[in-house]
């Protein structure tokens, strides 16, 4: 009896540690910013604030989406409001994704007096400006907080996805990727490409396919999350296999 309890206890030691390590390595650093890079490049382009800052206030913020509030309320920022949650009891705002939570920061920053002016400011590409209006408007309360996050920037290299074409640039760009070659286009209008899911035709449509995003398709068409959001009336940012959006 004593040899059988034992091993059930070491048994559930097992599974615990198990459960633990699944739950805690859940994102690495590297993968986090590999998820998440394109969404703040894309937030970058629509209001102008650098994908560094958005991405070093969410790794620091979140653990690099592995907090608890990342996990139970998609809460990447440490934002306080409302959640409907039934699996963690917090005073902090729930999503109903990570996309969702990262349009709410960049709108915080919109919204607040206090860092609303970074907008204006002459050099938009500072990040270590931006941390630290951010840091001024009493994000956090701890003294060291900027410091933190401009550590993690530099660590992990998150300027490099600031580094990205103006809008209208990077719009032409995509359009001279993505378009028709000569003489291709009437075609093109009058079929379904399988492998883009991107059907051509007078309604410009799309048809979404597993891994579709709405920053990542607002990237591959030139427009905005916010604009496929109108356009398509979603509330958040899920999506379903096979839906068609409306571009």
């Amino acid at each position: 009896m004593r040899k059988t309890g034992l091993g059930n206890y070491i048994a559930a030691l097992l599974i615990l540690f198990v459960a633990t390590s699944t739950y805690a390595q859940k994102f690495s650093p590297s993968s986090y910013i590999a998820e998440h890079k394109d969404m703040a490049q894309q937030l970058m382009i629509e209001t102008g604030v650098p994908a560094s800052v958005i991405l070093g206030v969410a790794f620091h913020e979140s653990a690099y989406g592995n907090s608890k509030l990342a996990k139970h309320l998609n809460n990447h920022f440490g934002i306080k409001g409302k959640n409907n949650s039934k699996k963690i009891r917090s005073a902090y705002k729930g999503y109903g994704d990570s996309e969702d939570s990262y349009e709410d920061f960049v709108g915080l920053l919109q919204r607040r007096k206090a860092t609303a002016k970074l907008f204006k400011s002459k050099d938009k590409g500072d990040y270590r400006g931006w941390i630290a209006g951010i840091a001024r408007a009493g994000y956090s309360e701890a003294s060291t907080w900027s410091a933190k996050v401009i550590h993690i920037i530099n660590r992990y290299d998150l300027d490099q996805y600031d580094n990205v074409a103006n809008k209208e640039d990077l719009t032409e760009q995509r359009v001279a990727t993505a378009g028709p070659a000569a003489g291709e286009d009437m075609l093109l209008r009058s079929m379904e490409t399988k492998d883009s899911g991107i059907k051509l035709n007078h309604t410009n449509s799309h048809v979404v396919r597993k891994g579709d995003t709405l920053s990542e398709l607002a990237k591959r068409y030139g427009t905005t999350i916010q604009k496929l959001k109108n356009q398509n009336n979603l509330r958040s940012a899920n999506l379903s296999i096979g839906q068609r959006l409306m571009l």
